[in-house]
C-alpha cells in the first residue's frame, strides 16, 4: 500500500488491533440486540433442519421431501446427511455450540489470523450469519482454504453448495479424490438416499427456494466459468465458486468474504504479504 507520493504507508499495529477490537464489539452488538428482538433465535431454524435430518439418518425417516416450506427441505448430497448424524445425538443447545464455534473458526482461515478474524467482523452480513443456523461461512473459509491449496474443506462444502467445487486446484486432485470417496463411502449403509436425493433436486428445478438475489443461475455460472478462462488470480476463482453456488440468497452474500480476502492478500503492507489483519512479526 502506498501513499500518494510514493512513499510506503504503514500501518501500525495497534491499529488494525483496534479495528478488530471494534469489528468484534460490532458484531456482539447486533448480534445482542438481534437476540433480544427475536431476530437470532437460539438454536436458528436451520439447525433445527439439521437436528431433524441428523435424526432421520439413525431412524430410517424420510430426508429428502418438500417441506411445507421449500426452505425448510434439505437439499444437500448425502454425505451431508450423515455428517450431521454423527452430532444429532447432541442436546441443540450443544448443538448450537459447536456450529458457532466452527463458524468463528472459519473467520480465523478466511482471515489468516484472529486479529484478521476481528477486522472480518466488519464485512457486511457477518453478525447475522454468526447468529443464524447456516454454513455460509464454512463455505467462504473452504474457498479460501483451497486457494491456498488446501482443498478438504472445499470438498465437503462442494457436495452441500458445488460452487466451492470451482475453487479446486486441479493439482490437488489426489486430495480432493481422497476425501470424495471417504464422503462416498460413509453414505455405504444408507445408499438409498442418492437416488431420493437426485429426484428432490430434479423435481424442483423450477421452484423458488424462498427470497434469493434475482440473479438466474445460469447466468451465474457463466459469468464464473468466464472469470476462471480469463482472469489467471485466487480472487477470480474464490468468486467464480461464490457465484456458482446454485440456491444464492442475501444472506449467502456473506460469502463474498472469500474473494475480498485473498484479494488482500495480494496487497503488501510493510513489504510484506498481507494476511487480513494480521500483525506482522
Amino acid at each position: 500500500m502506498r501513499l500518494l507520493g510514493g512513499e510506503r504507508a504503514a500501518v501500525p499495529s495497534r491499529v488494525r488491533v483496534a479495528l478488530a477490537a471494534g469489528g468484534v464489539a460490532f458484531t456482539a452488538i447486533q448480534l445482542i440486540v438481534g437476540t433480544q428482538m427475536g431476530i437470532f433465535p437460539v438454536p436458528p431454524g436451520d439447525e433445527l433442519i439439521w437436528d431433524r435430518v441428523g435424526d432421520a439418518v439413525w431412524t430410517g425417516a424420510p430426508i429428502y421431501y418438500n417441506a411445507p416450506v421449500l426452505t425448510d427441505s434439505f437439499w444437500y448430497a448425502p454425505p451431508i446427511a450423515v455428517l450431521f448424524a454423527t452430532v444429532s445425538w447432541l442436546p441443540l443447545i450443544a448443538q448450537h455450540v459447536l456450529f458457532t464455534l466452527l463458524r468463528i473458526a472459519s473467520l480465523r482461515v478466511i482471515a489468516g489470523s484472529w486479529v484478521g478474524a476481528g477486522i472480518a467482523c466488519w464485512f457486511p452480513l457477518v453478525a447475522f450469519e454468526l447468529g443464524g443456523g447456516n454454513f455460509n461461512l464454512l463455505v467462504a473459509a473452504g474457498i479460501v482454504a483451497a486457494i491456498g491449496r488446501r482443498p478438504e474443506l472445499a470438498t465437503i462444502a462442494a457436495f452441500a453448495k458445488f460452487g466451492p467445487a470451482l475453487a479446486l486446484d486441479s493439482r490437488d486432485w489426489r486430495r480432493v479424490g481422497a476425501v470424495a470417496v471417504v464422503l462416498i463411502a460413509i453414505t455405504i449403509p444408507w445408499l438409498h438416499l442418492w437416488p431420493e436425493y437426485a429426484t428432490h433436486l430434479l423435481g424442483n428445478l423450477s421452484s423458488q427456494l424462498g427470497p434469493q438475489v434475482p440473479i438466474p443461475f445460469a447466468l451465474r455460472l457463466v459469468v464464473a466459468f468466464g472469470l476462471l478462462l480469463v482472469v489467471r488470480a485466487g480472487w477470480a476463482r474464490a468468486l467464480a465458486a461464490t457465484l456458482a453456488i446454485p440456491a444464492f440468497y442475501w444472506g449467502s452474500l456473506v460469502i463474498l468474504i472469500a474473494p475480498v480476502a485473498i484479494a488482500l492478500r495480494d496487497v503488501s503492507w510493510d513489504g510484506r504479504r498481507l494476511r487480513l489483519g494480521s500483525v506482522p512479526a
